[in-house]
């Protein structure tokens, strides 16, 4: 569940290995080992990737969102987005 969260903020944020890589310091193989199911997820890489989303924390870890304390899921971000630029059309 972990792993495919960390897939989805990676996926969300556009990232490449490369760039986890010099954003994290954790070698962009490791990034390919873990996206290709060869490697679980370790406490490097959550901290690696909360480091630089540190918005998806609770959501990486559990699931969860709380929007009120700015702790949110790529979903949520993207509809957000999405109903903002809505509003934004209709003004």
């Amino acid at each position: 569940m972990i792993r495919d969260r960390l897939i989805a903020i990676w996926d969300a944020k556009a990232l490449t290995a490369k760039k986890l890589e010099e954003l994290t310091g954790i070698d962009r193989e490791k990034w390919y080992a873990l996206r290709g199911g060869k490697r679980r997820v370790n406490e490097d890489d959550i901290e690696g990737i909360l480091a630089i989303t540190p918005e998806y924390a609770l959501w990486l870890v559990s699931g969860k969102i709380a929007p009120e304390s700015g702790q949110i899921s790529p979903a949520y971000a993207e509809a957000d987005l999405k109903l903002a630029e809505q509003n934004a059309g209709s003004k």
